[in-house]
């Protein structure tokens, strides 16, 4: 079986330099996801992962890829296209990891499919609903899944005064932390980042930052154990890591969320990643985002899976049932996909 790995940044789709820089982050995430999911797919004797790989960028060994992952070398930003549309036509599945602006990610998705591939991930109409930040969230408040108080807002707008503050500010088709700000009264200036036209009012929930991830199949779907989120607390809400497993009040809080969201989303294959906040005990718990992709707590997941995460996910996706265990001991993770030393000295 022959799964490619395709990741945005990693195989040349944003080949300016300019570009690469403007989104370091989503690069190095993007680097720590392929690496982890490639490599646990190469431990199966019965898979050959293919991962497409820039070569301005880094190279195999700083990525940290297994010696079995074959690898397809984008040396062209006009290569990437038809180098990806080649290996997903050949590949049983391809797994798809880009940024929503720009209708990226959907844009991947339907290039697989039209060339006759099969795409291990969230279908189309999925991707399209998770990707709009604004359609999301009245389409799970209508479906009772609790979301946090927003309104669009495009850069013409004034910030309304009778809105409840503090709140964020956050493209409305946008990728982990770009382009967020922090807003805290309505007579705050907006710095709109280029990148992005369209953007979501939303109040702002404290509380603690969860990702949880969900293998989606034709026989139905499993809640992974929870994953602490780290922000960093400098109002942008960088995400420099995360930790497991949690504390397990906290993770039936959201796994219960988990639950409720999956339960009104579209079908799927594959892996998909949730966002929320769990608020202090007694308050409230909000689901922030849906990934119709691959997140970086698949780093940390995988580490302590009984087995192999990777196979587990293609064995949903075929419709198989699965018994899926997980470790105890804790695993820490910086937003590289670098293991940390959890152990007290």
């Amino acid at each position: 079986m022959e799964v490619l790995v395709y990741e945005f940044f990693l195989a040349g789709g944003a080949s300016r330099a300019a570009q690469r820089e403007q989104n370091a982050s989503l690069l190095t995430e993007g680097a720590a996801m392929v690496a982890a999911v490639a490599n646990d797919l190469a431990h199966l004797d019965h898979v050959n992962p293919v991962v497409m790989l820039d070569r301005r960028l880094e190279g195999p060994g700083e990525i940290g890829l297994h010696q079995g992952c074959q690898l397809a070398w984008v040396d062209r930003e006009q290569d990437e296209e038809r180098t990806f549309e080649g290996l997903a036509a050949a590949a049983d599945w391809t797994i798809v990891v880009a940024p929503e602006w720009d209708d990226i990610l959907l844009s991947r998705a339907k290039r697989c499919l039209a060339v006759g591939g099969r795409l291990l991930g969230p279908g189309l109409d999925l991707i399209e609903l998770a990707a709009d930040k604004v359609l999301l969230a009245d389409y799970c408040e209508t479906r009772g899944v609790p979301v946090p108080l927003g309104c669009p807002l495009g850069q013409d707008d004034g910030l309304p005064v009778d809105f409840p503050y503090p709140a964020i500010v956050k493209p409305r088709f946008g990728a982990g932390s770009a382009g967020l700000q922090w807003i805290e009264t309505h007579g705050d200036k907006v710095a709109w980042d280029s990148r992005f036209k369209e953007y979501r009012l939303e109040q702002y929930c404290p509380g603690a930052a969860v990702s949880v991830g969900i293998l989606m199949g034709p026989a139905g779907y499993h809640v992974l154990p929870p994953c602490r989120q780290h922000l960093s607390d400098d109002d942008t809400f960088q995400y420099q890591g995360g930790s497991l497993p949690m504390a397990a009040s906290w993770a039936k809080r959201a796994e219960t969320l988990a639950h409720q969201v999956a339960d009104v989303l579209p079908a799927g294959l594959g892996y998909l990643g949730l966002d929320m906040v769990l608020g202090e005990e007694g308050t409230a718990d909000f689901l922030i985002e849906v990934n119709s992709r691959l997140t970086t707590s698949y780093v940390g997941l995988s580490q302590l899976t009984e087995g192999n995460l990777a196979e587990m996910m293609l064995r949903v996706a075929e419709g198989e049932s699965i018994r899926a265990c997980f470790k105890e001991e804790p695993v820490s993770f910086d937003a590289s996909g670098r293991l940390l030393d959890t152990r007290v000295s």
